[in-house]
């Protein structure tokens, strides 16, 4: 099989008669592939890839048409945690390995693997497949076209699921791993459902994760990415919402080479509701870029988005959060934050809130970042109590994240998720801070202020608050069916 880099119209229909595609889906891949020419690899001039170099994801990597025979790597922690798996879905390299349920699902639930929900549920994945995230950027367009593993989970109007419906995905052989996950709720629905993402080969992963949720239904979907250091990997996870639907978005990063991620809402009808959640920790020299748009395209929709993160040693960290507000959407209510904890004096973060108000008649609208280190003022509250300065740092840092944490809808994520960074903050450098810190050092200092632009760098970090004015916004949204 052919790279990213060199794909054609050919190999995409060898991908699509390997998967017996019906005849519609194989004229969807045939659309995305004519979009997907007409489209630029991004470069480092691309205001949406100016702080993470594209260069850093391998394109020249083949991708992988198959993963029936290869051993499949044990289930990640978030998976094992999760309470009650309803259904499982597991992804390995380029195959299906496995899609069924764990127990007795309410009637018209399906779980199932993607190329067999095309052929046995047609008029539910052409609803649905493509309608939240289109051809407008090529690594989407990618995923449109060549896609090779995919799982479908749906549930029908007026039925709750209990327990969590499960995902995995694994990367366990070198290439390029292309991926669609399709999650749809009807009305009245509800559900939880994890993507979980685990691998530490040498791989390029592009995958996309589109939800719909009907009017009146609540959709709780977590995405972990907990990738080793040879993962570059490229995202988008956007929820389409319905009329006084409720959607939580929990998108969770612990690790990966080079992680770029689209965490996206569409609230598209009066009433709807998003919350994104997201927290992350890059060590070494890992880089993640969280960037995403929450689209309030009705009225009285409401969002809320809080993502925070801590690195340490080299890591670098971006996040792009942007608000944008049609100008037919009345009355809605926004607020976004991000934060960041600079726990070594290498690590840098980049903070770019953004909001883009197209109507006068607001309720309200906010957005707050920063980036900062562990208080020196707490430490010392800590210590005077017979802590020790490093296990009083850690603490701080688990309060930190647990402000996050404790909204999140779907069980045993918490729990995890402290594990995982209990285990990364005591391999973290023992200073987690910089102790060459002065009182001057300890106040951000803006020392560019020009064009609306504010660069904020806190004295012995390198962390920076980028742009409140950075540019141009994503692509709109627009949904290929």
């Amino acid at each position: 099989m052919p790279n990213p880099l060199t794909l054609t119209e050919t190999d995409v229909l060898a991908i699509s008669d390997a998967a017996d595609d019906p005849a519609w889906l194989r004229d969807r891949r045939s659309e995305a592939f004519k979009a997907f020419s007409d489209l630029e690899w991004p470069t480092v001039r691309d205001e949406d890839w100016r702080f993470t170099n594209p260069a850093r994801i391998p394109l020249d990597r083949e991708i992988l048409t198959s993963g029936v025979d290869v051993p499949a790597l044990a289930d990640g922690s978030f998976c094992h945690a999760a309470e009650a798996v309803a259904g499982l879905v597991r992804l390995v390299d380029g195959g299906v390995q496995s899609a069924e349920a764990q127990g007795g699902l309410p009637e018209g639930v399906i779980v199932t693997d993607l190329a067999t929900a095309a052929r046995e549920h047609p008029e539910l994945v052409q609803q649905t497949l493509g309608s939240v995230v289109g051809n407008e950027e090529i690594f989407a367009a990618t995923t449109h076209a060549a896609w090779t593993a995919g799982a479908f989970v749906h549930v029908p109007h007026d039925v709750e699921v209990e327990g969590t419906l499960v995902v995995t995905i694994q990367a366990v052989t070198p290439g390029t791993h292309v991926q669609h996950v399709v999650v749809s709720l009807g009305r009245h629905a509800k559900a939880s459902v994890l993507v979980e993402q685990v691998g530490s080969t040498d791989a390029t992963v592009l995958n996309t994760v589109e939800a719909v949720v009907g009017d009146g239904a609540t959709l709780n979907l977590v995405t972990a990415q907990n990738w080793g250091a040879g993962i570059a990997h490229v995202t988008t996870h956007r929820g389409k919402v319905g009329r006084d639907a409720t959607y939580q978005q929990t998108e969770i990063t612990l690790g990966g080479d080079t992680v770029y991620a689209r965490p996206d809402v569409w609230l598209a009808e009066r009433g709807g509701s998003g919350e994104l959640l997201g927290v992350y920790f890059p060590t070494g020299t890992e880089k993640i870029e969280h960037r995403s748009l929450i689209f309030h395209d009705a009225d009285h929709t409401t969002s809320d988005y809080v993502h925070k993160g801590a690195l340490s040693d080299q890591a670098h960290a971006t996040w792009y959060g942007n608000i944008r507000i049609d100008i037919d959407a009345k009355q809605t209510v926004s607020d976004e934050t991000n934060r960041n904890l600079i726990l070594s004096p290498g690590a840098k973060a980049d903070t770019l809130p953004f909001l883009e108000i197209e109507t006068a008649d607001v309720a309200a609208c906010g957005h707050h970042s920063s980036v900062g280190q562990v208080d020196e003022v707490q430490l010392w509250y800590l210590q005077s109590r017979g802590i020790s300065r490093d296990e009083a740092a850690r603490m701080l840092v688990f309060a930190f994240f647990t402000e996050v944490l404790d909204r999140v809808a779907v069980s045993g994520i918490t729990e995890t998720v402290l594990a995982d960074i209990t285990a990364a903050v005591r391999e973290a450098p023992a200073t987690l801070m910089d102790p060459r810190r002065t009182a001057i050092g300890r106040s951000a200092s803006v020392d560019t202020v020009e064009a609306g632009t504010a660069h904020v760098d806190t004295t012995g970090t390198g962390a920076s608050i980028g742009s409140a004015d950075a540019g141009a916004p994503p692509a709109d949204f627009g949904g290929g069916a």
